[in-house]
Protein backbone atom coordinates (compact mmCIF):
# COMPACT_ATOMS: atom_id res chain seq x y z
CA UNK A 1 0.00 0.00 0.00
CA UNK A 2 2.54 2.66 -1.78
CA UNK A 3 2.31 6.33 -2.28
CA UNK A 4 0.54 5.31 -5.20
CA UNK A 5 -3.13 5.19 -3.79
CA UNK A 6 -4.89 7.70 -5.04
CA UNK A 7 -7.66 6.33 -6.21
CA UNK A 8 -9.75 3.78 -4.15
CA UNK A 9 -8.84 0.28 -4.36
CA UNK A 10 -11.81 -2.41 -3.66
CA UNK A 11 -9.76 -4.72 -0.71
CA UNK A 12 -12.56 -6.62 0.30
CA UNK A 13 -16.35 -7.78 -0.12
CA UNK A 14 -18.18 -10.07 2.71
CA UNK A 15 -21.76 -10.27 4.06
CA UNK A 16 -23.04 -10.53 7.81
CA UNK A 17 -25.96 -9.86 9.90
CA UNK A 18 -27.84 -6.98 9.91
CA UNK A 19 -28.13 -5.38 13.64
CA UNK A 20 -31.08 -3.65 12.48
CA UNK A 21 -33.76 -7.18 11.38
CA UNK A 22 -30.74 -9.99 11.00
CA UNK A 23 -31.29 -9.72 7.67
CA UNK A 24 -28.25 -10.12 5.22
CA UNK A 25 -25.57 -7.03 5.11
CA UNK A 26 -23.50 -6.49 2.09
CA UNK A 27 -20.29 -5.07 2.70
CA UNK A 28 -17.55 -3.75 0.81
CA UNK A 29 -13.74 -2.17 1.66
CA UNK A 30 -11.80 0.18 0.10
CA UNK A 31 -8.09 1.07 0.58
CA UNK A 32 -7.34 4.78 0.13
CA UNK A 33 -4.72 7.39 0.40
CA UNK A 34 -5.61 11.15 1.96
CA UNK A 35 -3.25 14.15 2.89
CA UNK A 36 -3.14 14.51 6.67
CA UNK A 37 -4.53 11.02 7.86
CA UNK A 38 -2.54 8.55 5.50
CA UNK A 39 -3.96 5.03 4.89
CA UNK A 40 -7.52 4.67 5.20
CA UNK A 41 -10.23 1.76 5.14
CA UNK A 42 -13.45 2.71 4.11
CA UNK A 43 -16.29 0.11 5.29
CA UNK A 44 -19.62 0.50 3.29
CA UNK A 45 -22.57 -1.49 3.97
CA UNK A 46 -26.19 -2.03 3.41
CA UNK A 47 -28.86 -4.81 4.54
CA UNK A 48 -30.84 -5.95 1.37
CA UNK A 49 -33.81 -6.32 3.68
CA UNK A 50 -34.36 -3.48 5.37
CA UNK A 51 -32.07 -0.99 3.76
CA UNK A 52 -30.12 -0.07 7.09
CA UNK A 53 -26.94 1.55 6.12
CA UNK A 54 -23.33 1.43 8.09
CA UNK A 55 -20.60 3.81 6.79
CA UNK A 56 -16.95 3.60 8.77
CA UNK A 57 -13.59 5.30 8.44
CA UNK A 58 -10.64 4.05 9.70
CA UNK A 59 -7.38 4.30 9.37
CA UNK A 60 -4.46 1.28 8.97
CA UNK A 61 -1.71 3.56 10.51
CA UNK A 62 -1.52 3.84 14.28
CA UNK A 63 -1.05 6.69 16.36
CA UNK A 64 -0.46 7.43 20.13
CA UNK A 65 -3.31 7.33 22.15
CA UNK A 66 -4.64 10.58 23.32
CA UNK A 67 -7.18 12.93 24.90
CA UNK A 68 -8.23 16.50 22.20
CA UNK A 69 -9.61 19.14 24.19
CA UNK A 70 -11.39 22.10 21.78
CA UNK A 71 -13.32 25.08 23.73
CA UNK A 72 -15.82 26.86 22.25
CA UNK A 73 -16.05 30.35 23.25
CA UNK A 74 -17.30 32.43 20.42
CA UNK A 75 -19.41 32.67 17.35
CA UNK A 76 -17.79 30.58 14.48
CA UNK A 77 -15.63 28.69 16.85
CA UNK A 78 -18.00 25.61 16.21
CA UNK A 79 -16.88 25.68 12.65
CA UNK A 80 -13.75 23.58 13.36
CA UNK A 81 -13.70 20.34 11.31
CA UNK A 82 -14.33 17.63 13.57
CA UNK A 83 -13.28 13.72 13.08
CA UNK A 84 -13.97 11.29 15.15
CA UNK A 85 -12.92 7.21 15.02
CA UNK A 86 -15.27 4.75 15.36
CA UNK A 87 -13.91 3.47 19.09
CA UNK A 88 -13.44 7.17 20.66
CA UNK A 89 -15.43 9.02 23.23
CA UNK A 90 -16.65 12.22 22.73
CA UNK A 91 -17.82 14.27 25.49
CA UNK A 92 -19.42 17.75 25.99
CA UNK A 93 -19.62 18.22 29.73
CA UNK A 94 -21.40 21.51 30.00
CA UNK A 95 -24.18 20.39 28.22
CA UNK A 96 -24.54 16.68 29.72
CA UNK A 97 -23.87 15.08 26.21
CA UNK A 98 -21.39 12.22 25.44
CA UNK A 99 -20.54 10.05 22.33
CA UNK A 100 -19.76 6.10 23.99
CA UNK A 101 -18.12 4.09 21.39
CA UNK A 102 -19.96 0.42 21.19
CA UNK A 103 -19.97 -2.83 19.13
CA UNK A 104 -21.66 -0.84 16.14
CA UNK A 105 -19.81 2.84 16.62
CA UNK A 106 -19.28 4.29 13.23
CA UNK A 107 -16.50 6.88 12.85
CA UNK A 108 -17.74 10.44 10.96
CA UNK A 109 -16.16 13.39 10.09
CA UNK A 110 -18.15 16.80 10.56
CA UNK A 111 -17.75 20.21 12.11
CA UNK A 112 -18.56 20.78 16.15
CA UNK A 113 -21.85 22.41 15.22
CA UNK A 114 -22.75 19.28 12.84
CA UNK A 115 -22.61 17.12 16.56
CA UNK A 116 -24.43 19.66 18.52
CA UNK A 117 -27.46 19.61 15.55
CA UNK A 118 -27.60 15.36 15.90
CA UNK A 119 -27.89 16.27 19.79
CA UNK A 120 -30.42 18.39 18.65
CA UNK A 121 -32.43 16.46 15.69
CA UNK A 122 -31.98 13.14 18.29
CA UNK A 123 -33.37 15.44 21.23
CA UNK A 124 -36.16 16.79 18.51
CA UNK A 125 -37.35 12.63 18.03
CA UNK A 126 -37.63 11.64 21.34
CA UNK A 127 -39.44 15.24 22.27
CA UNK A 128 -42.24 14.32 19.49
CA UNK A 129 -42.36 10.48 20.50
CA UNK A 130 -43.09 11.87 23.94
CA UNK A 131 -40.01 10.72 25.91
CA UNK A 132 -39.23 13.97 27.78
CA UNK A 133 -41.90 16.59 29.08
CA UNK A 134 -42.15 19.80 26.80
CA UNK A 135 -40.59 22.11 29.04
CA UNK A 136 -37.17 20.05 29.60
CA UNK A 137 -37.70 19.88 25.38
CA UNK A 138 -37.85 23.80 25.18
CA UNK A 139 -35.03 24.10 27.85
CA UNK A 140 -32.73 21.52 25.90
CA UNK A 141 -33.41 22.38 22.42
CA UNK A 142 -33.10 26.39 23.13
CA UNK A 143 -29.29 25.36 24.84
CA UNK A 144 -28.42 23.22 21.55
CA UNK A 145 -29.59 25.72 19.22
CA UNK A 146 -27.61 28.55 21.42
CA UNK A 147 -24.82 25.85 21.16
CA UNK A 148 -25.04 25.15 17.37
CA UNK A 149 -24.53 29.40 16.57
CA UNK A 150 -21.18 29.52 19.30
CA UNK A 151 -23.66 32.00 21.26
CA UNK A 152 -22.33 29.92 25.06
CA UNK A 153 -19.07 28.43 25.94
CA UNK A 154 -18.26 24.55 25.83
CA UNK A 155 -15.61 22.20 25.72
CA UNK A 156 -15.52 18.98 23.56
CA UNK A 157 -13.34 16.15 24.78
CA UNK A 158 -12.41 13.64 22.53
CA UNK A 159 -10.73 10.28 24.17
CA UNK A 160 -9.10 8.32 21.49
CA UNK A 161 -6.76 5.10 21.94
CA UNK A 162 -6.40 5.27 18.65
CA UNK A 163 -5.26 8.71 17.92
CA UNK A 164 -7.48 9.00 14.98
CA UNK A 165 -9.62 11.78 15.80
CA UNK A 166 -9.08 14.85 16.10
CA UNK A 167 -10.33 18.86 16.12
CA UNK A 168 -8.59 20.39 12.94
CA UNK A 169 -8.25 24.14 14.57
CA UNK A 170 -5.61 26.08 15.99
CA UNK A 171 -6.99 26.08 19.43
CA UNK A 172 -7.00 22.67 20.12
CA UNK A 173 -4.74 20.89 22.55
CA UNK A 174 -3.62 17.49 22.64
CA UNK A 175 -2.80 15.38 25.93
CA UNK A 176 -1.60 11.86 26.01
CA UNK A 177 -3.71 9.59 27.70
Amino acid sequence: MGEALREPVKFNEYTGKCPVCGGEMLYAEYVYRIPYYGVILMTVGECRSCGYKHRDVGLLERREPRRIIYRVEKPGDERALLVRSAGSRLLIPELGLSIEPGPFSQGFITTVEGVIEDFAEKTRFLCEEGEAKESECSLILGKLERAMKGLISYTVIIEDETGLSDVISEKTIYERL
